[in-house]
């Protein structure tokens, strides 16, 4: 059969496809690749391994990338100058907008997917190799200062908005998360292994892990929080294992203690599985109620995927992104749908 295309036609696909890519919803590698199946089909079909790939190779951010500097009013716009990732930390992402922590060059970098440019968002000598991020629903960002027992919460032009802290309840706070819906900051210390809630005004409202009664809940080392839907993951180096609590604190299961060696960072998608970063061997365990359901990173993983040292996981979107110090880069996956 001959489908003649007219030049009207033409003119309005070519249209969508230049819309597409603007708005972060297609890339100029998917789109001109001649031959080359769409990424979105081939991804998203379920088929009987598809619990065993949740993740599958997508892009990532490394090299050199062309800084965006922002002009002042009035002046005219700078040339862009290079840019190069040297130790990405922590990561945090929604939309288009990627947040970096780069603990070398102590800088949180953002990143633009639609125009893939970089720029410098927010320069602190507290931050280090140490330091970890998070991005609320309404873009702000949260940084932990170890050196300076705090955490500090900037809006999304980089402004300093509040400070969480408290020098004998916080002496060393590690990782940070917030409850969107409750208005709760629940801040992990390190050197007490205990998390403390703020509310919104700074003022600590509960403590999680800190019940010395027997039999009590109690963590030994806090390396990682995630927030999902009403559900708190804490993960516990030392214990080898990840703990599922209620946000008043409350344990509802633990796991992986059978199969990780040295948990790290976590992340949760729509689908309830966790991934869990393993240090000991750099690979993302995914567990699903629990249970261990596949391991990604291993030298034989069917989706080629290989990291070098997991530093930090988030996932937002349908991405999962992955800060890989020792590789200088942050990888983003595409997280596959399961087979219901």
């Amino acid at each position: 059969m001959f489908v003649c295309i007219t030049p009207y036609i033409r003119t309005l696909m070519l249209g969508i496809i230049a819309l597409s890519i603007l708005t972060g919803c297609a890339t100029t590698a998917g789109l001109l690749g001649v031959g080359k199946k769409d990424k979105e089909q081939e991804i998203a079909r379920c088929d009987a391994d598809s619990d065993k790939k949740p993740l599958a190779k997508w892009s990532a951010i490394s090299g050199i990338l062309m800084e965006r500097k922002l002009a002042a009013p009035g002046q005219p716009a700078s040339q862009p100058q290079r840019l190069r990732l040297i130790s990405p930390v922590a990561v945090a992402a929604q939309g288009n907008d990627i947040y970096i922590v780069d603990g070398a060059q102590k800088t949180i970098l953002k990143y633009d997917r639609a125009t893939q440019t970089i720029r410098k968002f927010i320069s602190s000598p507290a931050i280090d190799m140490t330091s970890q991020i998070y991005l609320d629903r309404a873009l702000s960002i949260y940084l932990t200062d170890t050196r300076n027992a705090q955490v500090q919460q900037y809006d999304i032009d980089g402004r300093l908005v509040q400070t969480y802290q408290n020098a004998s309840e916080l002496p060393q706070p590690g990782s940070v998360v917030v409850d969107d819906g409750r208005g709760e900051i629940f801040i992990a210390d390190r050197l007490t292994a205990r998390i403390l809630v703020f509310d919104r005004g700074g003022l600590i409202i509960r403590a999680i892990g800190a019940d010395v009664k027997e039999n009590a809940l109690r963590f030994q080392n806090i390396v990682a929080l995630a927030m999902a839907t009403n559900q708190l993951y804490v993960s516990d180096q030392l214990n080898k294992s990840v703990y599922a609590l209620a946000p008043t604190g409350k344990l509802r299961y633990k796991f992986g203690n059978e199969e990780l060696k040295q948990p790290g960072s976590v992340a949760t998608d729509e689908f309830n599985r966790v991934y869990v970063a393993d240090l000991a061997d750099n690979t993302i365990k995914v567990y699903r109620g629990g249970e261990l359901q596949t391991t990604v990173g291993e030298p034989r993983d069917p989706a080629k995927l290989n990291f070098q040292l997991i530093s930090d996981l988030w996932i937002s979107d349908g991405f999962l992104y992955v800060a890989d110090a020792a590789s200088a880069s942050v990888e983003i996956l595409r997280v596959v749908p399961p087979c219901l």
